[in-house]
């Protein structure tokens, strides 16, 4: 698509000026400043709710993202807004995590690292983080996590799951990020985000740095020691029209 007509003047600002970070990606520290910068122009320009009408209100840009969006394995939905295919150059995504969850969802551990650095703005609710590292030292004391290589598709929504072995964790901080706020990560950090209770949801603005690797590893209890697969369909525009909607009245 094309998004120099009127009717895309916030999509226009928000790629013209998502495209230079592209050029900030051979230092990991260049990267976390511009994205981080690029964030927070956001925030203070309020680009985020005239982009989302701008997608609402266009049946074909509407689709195009729904093309490439979905119900993340781990309960959140990924609304890809800038989707390049090229793995060494950044993507935009709008994470949402909505509440009620289930009792099943909220007993999984569902901790992993990621394949790319990435910043995020935390544009409603509150974000905590438990930060793990791996612990060599068994003990009877500890749980015994079965840990995972998570290898998903290009697009994401389809990935394989293949057992390596147990592992203790170690919870070594916890970072909590208030509303309003940017803060960096990179593609080693082990972590998993404590869902929100209540009904307020958690949505966040997330630059994804350059691939570091084809895959992730994913640490929990409950997957089978085989392994697994999984094939979640993309949003529909109707599901995706509704999904921003909602995301709309929240921020």
């Amino acid at each position: 698509m094309k998004f120099n007509s009127p009717e895309f003047l916030a999509t226009h600002e928000l790629r013209t000026r998502f495209d230079t970070i592209n050029y900030y990606l051979e230092n990991r520290e260049d990267f976390f400043t511009k994205s981080s910068e690029f964030l927070q122009f956001v925030k203070d320009e309020g680009l985020l709710p005239k982009v989302i009408s701008e997608v609402i209100n266009n049946d074909n840009y509407l689709a195009n993202v729904a093309s490439v969006s979905y119900k993340h394995v781990n309960h959140f939905s990924k609304v890809v807004l800038i989707n390049d295919a090229d793995p060494t150059k950044c993507r935009l995504t709008l994470h949402i995590w909505k509440p009620p969850f289930t009792d099943e969802e909220i007993s999984q551990e569902l901790i992993h690292d990621h394949r790319f650095d990435f910043s995020s703005y935390v544009v409603s609710g509150f974000q905590h983080h438990e930060i793990f590292k791996e612990c060599e030292i068994k003990s009877i004391n500890k749980v015994l996590f079965q840990k995972y290589k998570y290898l998903p598709s290009q697009t994401g929504n389809i990935h394989d799951c293949f057992f390596q072995n147990d592992v203790c964790l170690d919870l070594i901080n916890e970072k909590k990020v208030n509303e309003g706020n940017i803060y960096t990560m990179n593609h080693e950090s082990i972590h998993r985000i404590v869902f929100p209770s209540g009904d307020k949801p958690i949505i966040s603005f997330l630059v994804r740095g350059p691939r570091k690797r084809n895959y992730t590893h994913t640490y929990n209890t409950f997957y089978p020691r085989e392994g697994m697969a999984s094939n979640v369909p993309m949003y529909t525009p109707s599901e995706l029209k509704e999904l921003l909607s909602y995301t709309l009245e929240k921020i």
